[in-house]
């Protein structure tokens, strides 16, 4: 899956109700092995932790600043020792004390610098304080530590990686230590992260590692990705079936039927099968799959909890299928329950659905969403939220409106140089766009996701909104310039796939 935009702030907060069970399971486990004074104590630390985890984290937090007080609690073993400091982490978390936090984090790892679960979530709190090395060191070694897999997001993995972008050598050491681990996102490869890991090492001088990560890539719009650059040649063949983009997507597709048969529900995989089948053009089966969650979530008063994520993505995909199929009134239906199902900021739902009303030419119904945006976003959650205000300021001919747009786009544009040289085409700066696509493609990593853009690939009806912006898109494809900066590094091809 691509990157989801979200607000490094709800990320944050989405730690703090589920980590809770790892440290209280080894503390009450451990009573086991103890007696007397131990087990009372370590029986205090559970019942702290489950009064956090009914809600009531004012009154663990309570009990906990008198257990981390305790002088029983020195007499416990490193490891146990090191849990509870933990595990009143999260609960101050909870509290949204984040500073005091990081501080018990810190503890528990000046006990067991091994501590894998701190060194898990001590990243995020770095990521949010602006500390992106600090926090891809805290994930390096608390992969290293992990006895399975690591405890980490999809969600948050993308964004270190995204900070990291000016970082190189740390951000290779981040991706292969999150490979090295086998590291899944609930248990599907992260074949986009392993396509910028391959790149890393390739740019890196890594080649001797890049055939491993190859075999860990078996996904469409990876494969595409990495067939339309020459600086792959060497490690993969054009005619060789593995590498062939449209029977990978089978392939896909079949193994996430059976995983999604194994582990039914709303989950990663469920939205990894409906992205899937929409890249495979499969769109009816997207519908079809989606249809009874639209109908529940339509009639539904409250979220659905613990999976709001993952039911907010399986609308907004449908939401793209029926787009694709021309029914742009129930997509539009669907995008407005993907975002109240969502609940919370929701930034990727009600930036796609204010996308969708720019399309369509409603620019005023997309401006009410987009207002309504928290101001809380990633630098591409930014970015993204400025080119579309940009379109709309366009069709409303608001020349201050573009003007702040524009403001941001320009703050941020070696950050997200895609969302700048879109906004360019969008104001028919042509020249300026061909000299940014032309950069992109000189920049090794993100020479990628450009020659990805530039491929031949299967798409929708165009939308009265969007018909410039796609005519003068295909008028700079055309481009002598481009053309030869594009067979210098890559090539083009004509592919019956979806693109994200």
């Amino acid at each position: 899956m691509t990157c989801r935009t979200a607000s490094a702030l709800a990320l944050l907060l989405s730690l703090c109700a589920a980590p809770l069970a790892t440290t209280a399971a080894a503390s009450v486990d451990a009573t086991a092995a103890v007696s007397g004074p131990e087990r009372a104590f370590q029986a205090e630390v559970g019942e702290a932790v489950q009064q956090a985890q009914r809600g009531d984290s004012l009154g663990a937090s309570i009990m906990f600043e008198r257990l981390l007080a305790d002088p029983r609690l020195a007499t416990l073993g490193i490891d146990a020792r090191s849990d509870v400091w933990a595990a009143a982490a999260m609960v101050a978390a909870e509290q949204k004390d984040f500073a005091l936090t990081t501080r018990r984090l810190q503890q528990a790892l000046s006990i067991n610098p091994h501590n894998a679960y701190a060194h898990l979530r001590l990243a995020w709190f770095q990521l949010f304080d602006g500390q992106p090395a600090a926090a891809a060191d805290s994930v390096i070694r608390g992969a290293g530590d992990s006895k399975a897999s690591p405890d980490i997001s999809n969600e948050m993995v993308w964004q270190l990686d995204g900070e990291l972008k000016d970082l190189p050598e740390k951000r290779l050491a981040l991706l292969e230590a999150l490979f090295d681990s086998d590291w899944k996102n609930d248990g599907v490869e992260p074949v986009e992260l392993w396509a910028v890991l391959a790149t890393l090492q390739v740019e890196q001088g890594h080649g001797d590692r890049v055939a491993a990560t190859l075999e860990r890539i078996d996904a469409p719009i990876a494969l595409v990705r990495l067939r339309s650059d020459k600086r792959f040649d060497r490690y993969l063949r054009q005619d060789d079936t593995r590498f062939d983009p449209v029977a990978a997507a089978r392939r896909q597709i079949d193994r996430l039927r059976v995983e999604t048969m194994l582990r039914p529900g709303l989950n990663d995989t469920a939205v990894e099968l409906a992205t899937a089948l929409m890249i495979a053009g499969e769109l009816g089966d997207v519908v079809g799959m989606t249809d009874r969650l639209a109908a529940v979530a339509d009639a539904a008063t409250e979220s659905p909890g613990a999976e709001a994520g993952a039911a907010a993505w399986m609308l907004d995909t449908r939401s793209r299928a029926l787009r694709r199929q021309g029914e742009n009134d129930r997509a539009v239906a669907n995008q407005r329950i993907a975002v109240r199902v969502a609940g919370g900021p929701a930034v990727s739902q009600r930036l796609n659905l204010a996308a969708m009303y720019m399309a369509l030419h409603q620019p005023m119904m997309a401006r009410e969403v987009l207002g309504g945006v928290d101001g809380d976003m990633s630098v591409h959650g930014a970015s993204t939220h400025a080119l579309v205000s940009l379109m709309v300021a366009r069709q409303l001919r608001d020349d201050d409106a573009a003007q702040r747009a524009w403001k941001v786009l320009d703050e941020n544009r070696t950050r997200t140089p895609g969302h700048y040289r879109d906004a360019l085409i969008a104001d028919n700066r042509m020249d300026e766009a061909a000299q940014a696509l032309i950069a992109q493609l000189a920049d090794p990593m993100e020479r990628g996701q450009v020659l990805l853009e530039l491929q031949d690939m299967r798409t929708g009806p165009v939308l009265e909104g969007e018909r410039d912006f796609h005519a003068r898109w295909k008028q700079m494809e055309q481009r002598a310039d481009v053309r030869t900066a594009v067979e210098r590094v890559g090539r083009v091809a004509t592919w019956p796939l979806f693109s994200y």
